[in-house]
C-alpha cells in the first residue's frame, strides 16, 4: 500500500468517525427539540411552524449526513449498511405523514407522529445504529 493510499484510507476513517459524531449530535439535537414540542396547547401558530421548520430542517441535516456517510462507509470500507437505508425509508413515511396532517391542520395527528414515530426512529439511531456502524468501522 503506497503512503497516498494509506493516508486516504486514514483520512476517511477520520471523516467517517466525525461524521457519525455529528449525527450522533443532531440526533440528541431533535430529541430536545421533539421533547419541547406541544403543538396541541400551543395556539400560536408562527410559534409551531418555527418550531416545525427547525426541526424539519435539522432533519433534513441529518439525513444528508446520514446518507453521505453510510455511502462513503460503502465505498471506502465496502460495507453495506441497510439498516440506514431501511430507517431512512421510515424517515420518509414519517415526513410524508407530519406534512400531510400540517397541511390539514390535524395537530393530533401532527404531534402524534412527532412524539411517537419520529422521537422512536431518531432513538434507535442513537442507541443502536450508529453504535453499531461504528463498531462495524472500527472492530
Amino acid at each position: 500500500m503506497s503512503g497516498m493510499t494509506t493516508q486516504t484510507n486514514i483520512d476517511s476513517s477520520h471523516f467517517i468517525n466525525d461524521s457519525l459524531h455529528l449525527a450522533l449530535e443532531l440526533v440528541n439535537d431533535l430529541l430536545v427539540q421533539i421533547n419541547e414540542i406541544d403543538l396541541l396547547t400551543n395556539h400560536n401558530n408562527h410559534f409551531s411552524n418555527m418550531n416545525l421548520t427547525k426541526i424539519s430542517l435539522n432533519l433534513t441535516q441529518f439525513v444528508e449526513l446520514t446518507t453521505l456517510t453510510s455511502k462513503l462507509i460503502s465505498i471506502k470500507k465496502n460495507i453495506i449498511l441497510d439498516e440506514v437505508k431501511k430507517s431512512h425509508i421510515h424517515l420518509l413515511f414519517i415526513l410524508k405523514g407530519i406534512n400531510q396532517s400540517q397541511l390539514k391542520g390535524d395537530t393530533i395527528v401532527l404531534e402524534d407522529l412527532i412524539k411517537y414515530e419520529l422521537k422512536d426512529n431518531l432513538t434507535q439511531w442513537k442507541i443502536n445504529i450508529i453504535p453499531k456502524i461504528k463498531k462495524s468501522i472500527n472492530p
